[in-house]
């Protein structure tokens, strides 16, 4: 019977099931979280006037300010009337093959640090998601729900991640056999991939080998956006939370690939194939990651993005090569557009515990747009502190119109 287990093309589209029409976006205010730090702390001291806010380089009026904890509002100036719903839905994403502890701890944290009556809360595993409502989270004692969700993000991992690392396995296999590995108890014994015979199938066999790694990974530029549009203007504050581990692709030593590029230097097509696959052999870049970044921030959502790092495993007769630097650079990239976190970490509960710190304290700016004009395009917004050097971070802009972006 064929295995079913599998990693999903896009853990992201999941979500989709779980969010209803979102409303259009309103003709009025333009809302900005806004985060002023000063060396790591939150700069809780500033007023309306302290800020500039910018839309397209032109210097707009500040419609209202609320400093925000949690759902709580500290302090407000209104010159405008303005009533933000401050209840939060934080979405955690997993997209890993391997277990990690410190993924339970994350998971924890926010139940028993961060989730408030009013919050929700949605878990997407690498084989479906999983929602709590407010009246769900209000029925059962939150410590007994952290474990239960635990339970389940360990147990979906572990089956959903099956593929992956079934085909890692095989390819290492496959490359331990190409580089003339003789002495592994795996390698393939069936096909002398010292010939020129064998050495075809293998070559043949490690394609298909990315091929399938590639569509287990994939990322679609069209599920990344709806996920985006599920989440722009419906009520509250949605903080996004997308947890990736880092990808390695075994490949043969640089010795063993001279040796063999040498071994066959009048054969082109094997020699072609070994310098695809071993040399030239990279990820086809086919996201859009502006177009991407301008549908998160248009989404008002916070994303942060945890890149779980982890050292590459020692294969004798093959080396490691990183295989995920499009997604960090894609994610980060949404992050910073969205005023999220991007961060590399062995420890993604630490890392969950400092971009989670987002959704405690933030300003709430509103401005109206001088240029009322909708006319579909995206609209740059920036926002500065007058005293003091302090970074600040918010979202990149918005679209002026309700429809989404064309892909």
């Amino acid at each position: 019977m064929k295995s079913k287990r599998s990693v999903p093309l896009s853990l992201l589209v999941l979500v989709l099931a779980l969010a209803g029409p979102s409303p259009a976006q309103s003709n009025a205010a333009v809302e900005v979280l806004v985060w002023v730090h000063d060396q790591g702390r939150f700069v809780d001291g500033l007023a309306l006037d302290d800020f500039e806010i910018y839309e397209d380089g032109a210097l707009q009026t500040p419609a209202s300010l609320h400093l925000v904890r949690e759902q709580n509002i500290l302090r407000q100036e209104v010159r405008q009337a303005a009533s933000p719903d401050l209840h939060r839905h934080f979405y955690l994403l997993f997209q890993t093959t391997d277990w990690n502890a410190r993924l339970g701890e994350a998971v924890d944290h926010l139940f028993s640090s961060l989730l408030l009556p009013g919050d929700a809360m949605t878990l997407v595993t690498p084989m479906k998601p999983y929602s709590l409502t407010p009246d769900a989270m209000a029925r059962r004692p939150m410590a007994a729900l952290s474990k239960e969700m635990q339970q389940i993000l360990r147990r979906d991992i572990q089956q959903g991640g099956g593929d992956y690392r079934d085909t890692l396995r095989e390819l290492r296999r496959v490359v331990r056999a190409i580089g003339g590995d003789r002495h592994s108890p795996d390698t393939d014994m069936e096909t002398d991939s010292g010939t020129t015979f064998g050495l075809e199938m293998q070559l043949e066999r490690y394609k298909e080998g990315l091929r399938k790694l590639e569509n287990m990974r994939l990322l679609d530029q069209r599920r990344l956006i709806d996920f985006a549009e599920s989440l722009r203007g419906r009520p509250g504050r949605n903080f996004v939370v997308f947890f990736y581990q880092r990808e390695f692709r075994p490949e043969i030593s640089a010795t063993a690939l001279n040796a063999l590029m040498d071994m066959y230097q009048d054969t082109p097509n094997i020699r072609g194939d070994l310098q695809d696959l071993f040399q030239f052999y990279h990820r086809r870049a086919t996201l859009d990651e502006d177009l991407i970044r301008k549908a998160f921030a248009d989404a008002a959502m916070t994303f942060s993005f945890i890149f779980m790092n982890k050292e590459a495993q020692y294969i004798q007769g093959a080396t490691m090569k990183e295989q995920s630097e499009d997604v960090f650079k894609l994610f980060s990239a949404v992050a910073r557009a969205t005023g999220g976190l991007p961060d590399t970490s062995q420890n993604p509960a630490a890392s969950f515990r400092t971009a989670a710190e987002a959704s405690r304290s933030y300003y709430l700016l509103t401005y109206v747009p001088g240029n009322p004009e909708r006319d579909g395009r995206f609209r740059e917004i920036e926002v500065r502190v007058k005293r003091g050097d302090f970074p600040v971070s918010c979202r990149a802009g918005y679209y002026a119109k309700g429809s989404r972006p064309i892909s």
